[in-house]
């Protein structure tokens, strides 16, 4: 499937006007290879987060990748966010829903159901968590080091934990590491449960701006640079 939802992630973009769009564009590389682009954007309407992955090796995982996270109502018309997110290769598709209400999955539609796992009973699924999207939007709004987040994709948990921060002139560099906490890890067969993560950011001007991304694991070093 194209880049998991890491892409992580969103606390106040709800709360952004219109007119105060957020739109961020990652290009995804392996090496000096570029697989394909990120894009997330954000208004008080929700959050998109979108890739494309078009040159990755021998095509495998070469697809696409759509998830939106929402102001939606709850069945006792409470205030809640429903994500949806779709996942297309050549091998197969996927679609998630989620309906989330005070950090809390209350609501979980895997289609198709063969791929549903004990993870998608949102009743197994233990403390606060976010959507995919607004986990991204997360790190692209933090202020300093991002805090922990657990998301939760339908299928697991995964866990961004900070472990470490550095400053070299106007960068700072926040150590992460991603853990696949509860559920099974990504791209079956190979079952990815473990990686590390860093964020970097420019500071310059008092205005933090993320810059971006490194998620290693094995002999695997994804990269998503900002390209506007």
């Amino acid at each position: 499937m194209p880049f998991p939802p890491l892409k992580v992630m969103l606390a106040c973009c709800l709360m952004i006007s219109p007119q105060i769009a957020l739109a961020e564009t990652f290009a995804i590389q392996l090496g000096k290879t570029t697989l394909g682009e990120l894009r997330y954007s954000a208004n008080s309407k929700g959050a998109t987060l979108t890739s494309t992955l078009a040159n990755t090796p021998l095509g495998v995982f070469n697809g696409t990748y759509e998830g939106t996270s929402r102001p939606a109502k709850a069945a006792d018309g409470t205030q809640a966010l429903r994500y949806v997110g779709v996942g297309k290769s050549s091998r197969k598709t996927r679609s998630v829903d989620v309906l989330f209400a005070a950090g809390r999955a209350l609501e979980t539609i895997v289609i198709p159901a063969k791929e549903e796992t004990t993870l998608s009973d949102p009743q197994k699924v233990r403390g606060a968590v976010t959507d995919p999207v607004r986990a991204i939007g997360l790190l692209t709004t933090a202020i300093g080091c991002p805090a922990r987040i657990n998301i939760y994709d339908g299928r697991r948990v995964i866990t961004l934990s900070p472990t470490a921060q550095e400053r070299q002139d106007t960068l700072l560099i926040c150590a992460l590491s991603y853990t696949v906490t509860a559920g099974p890890g990504h791209l079956s067969p190979l079952k990815i449960a473990k990686a590390k993560m860093q964020v970097t950011y420019s500071t310059a001007n008092n205005d933090q701006q993320i810059q971006n991304i490194t998620l290693g694991a094995g002999m695997f070093n994804l990269v998503l640079t900002r390209t506007k």
